[in-house]
């Protein structure tokens, strides 16, 4: 492992692991080391004041949005819900994961349309983050959103339907190209005989609707049930190289190569978690190199957490909206394999909702926050002191040249000589910071 390891290491690190990387948290990291930091992001672990009790979440009913509180059995409220988790946990990691395999795994409310179900799901994902990979997919199968998302209940004994195999093999574990029609049919057969009662929203095992006859799965004969595909797909070598290069375009950058996917493969392979898959790779010097850092595109559920971690933001349903203008729907994923994701995040009509929310959220923002010593550099005459204030303070990362030079003449021509604090120019100064190109990568 190398040596290097400052502060831009630190929040390289804290952006990919989480949603944002407070200033706290950096300096905390910086100190702690590289090591030790990881270990307590996989954990979940406090980085900053690590011996303070864990700050508890409030549940959904204790929050109001907009003088409202918020409902349990309402799909918007519980985005925002899932929102507010995202902003506020002191295990970013866990969330980050939950996040990742929502994309994964994918079911869409749109389909569903159980909002207890959906959450049901997710506390699944979120229970199994960074846990071991071959007992989500056991579980997956057999849970209700899941279920009714892929027709399980379709898939009975002598009228078998393979969405749920296929989507198994396609978009779960092997990918396309590791698997033959015949292999979806045969699969198919093996995962009957599980039924989803809508109004009760439970699973069960009906053994007459399961086909106990012998099957042939990519090689291997048996009366598999569905744990047995699950044994054969876990065999394959296509599932590690397929899982490290999702984790890796998550996590690290849209292009790893294969020599990088290979040495998580053989990681995913070893680990017995995916959290120790994590630890390996935030470890790793490859991680931080700087072709690396700064390469991916923030999706707008991280854009918009990163900023309620940020900034003390008041909760609002127009988030959700801001959200759906973006790309992004919690919950409600476009298709079985979930948002394309990548540099499709700055289409030009989702790049103008960022810059929509981002003005709205400055603007959000109180004189006395902007005006605290957290945003005030000691010397209050230098547009340069001001950038490095906000830049650190907000966890955006290095600022390139235009940028600098554009946020320095804003500041010039509004607040930096003012007589009286000019609060609007500072919120303008916000509203720049959070639309830079720098902003919308982590």
């Amino acid at each position: 492992m190398g040596s290097v390891w400052t502060e831009r290491e630190a929040a390289h690190l804290l952006r990919r692991a989480g949603f944002a990387a407070p200033a706290d948290d950096v300096r905390a990291s910086v100190t702690l080391g590289r090591k030790e930091t990881v270990r307590r992001l996989v954990a979940g672990q406090r980085i900053a004041d690590a011996g303070a009790k864990a700050a508890a979440l409030a549940p959904l009913e204790e929050l109001q949005a907009d003088g409202k509180p918020l409902k349990a059995d309402d799909i918007g409220d519980q985005q925002l819900y899932w929102l507010y988790r995202m902003a506020n946990t002191d295990a970013p990691l866990a969330e980050k994961m939950t996040l990742f395999w929502h994309g994964h795994l994918t079911s869409s409310y749109r389909k569903v349309k159980d909002v207890a179900m959906m959450v049901k799901q997710n506390e699944l994902f979120r229970s199994h983050a960074l846990g071991n990979f071959k007992e989500l997919m056991l579980v997956v199968g057999q849970d209700p959103a899941m279920m009714l998302w892929l027709d399980v209940n379709s898939n009975r004994k002598g009228k078998p339907n393979e969405n749920y195999a296929r989507e198994v093999m396609e978009l779960f574990t092997l990918g396309i190209g590791h698997y033959t029609e015949q292999d979806i049919r045969e699969a198919a057969r093996a995962f009957t005989g599980w039924h989803v009662d809508r109004s009760s929203g439970e699973a069960s095992y009906q053994p007459k609707q399961h086909d106990n006859g012998t099957k042939t799965i990519l090689g291997e004969t048996g009366a598999f049930d569905a744990k047995g595909v699950v044994d054969v797909l876990f065999e394959q070598k296509a599932l590690p190289q397929f899982l490290a290069r999702k984790l890796l375009r998550f996590f690290a950058t849209d292009t790893p190569s294969d020599d990088w996917v290979e040495a998580v493969a053989a990681d995913v392979s070893a680990q017995p978690t995916i959290g120790g898959v994590l630890e390996k790779l935030f470890n790793s010097d490859a991680f931080y190199d700087d072709a690396v850092q700064q390469c991916l595109v923030k999706t707008p559920a991280e854009y918009v957490a990163g900023w309620m971690r940020s900034l003390p933001l008041p909760l609002t349903r127009g988030y959700n909206a801001a959200m759906r203008k973006m790309g992004q729907e919690l919950y409600m994923p476009p298709n079985v394999a979930g948002w394309t994701g990548g540099t499709s995040w700055l289409l030009s009509s989702w790049l103008l909702a960022r810059y929509q929310f981002a003005e709205s959220a400055a603007f959000r923002m109180n004189a006395a926050a902007l005006t605290s010593p957290e945003f005030t550099p000691a010397d209050k005459s230098s547009a340069d002191a001001w950038l490095r204030q906000w830049s650190d303070r907000l966890g955006i990362g290095q600022l390139g040249p235009a940028t600098s030079a554009a946020l320095a003449a804003y500041a010039e021509d509004t607040f930096l000589h003012a007589k009286q604090t000019n609060t609007n120019g500072l919120r303008g100064f916000l509203h720049l910071l959070m639309v830079s190109p720098e902003a919308q990568m982590k």
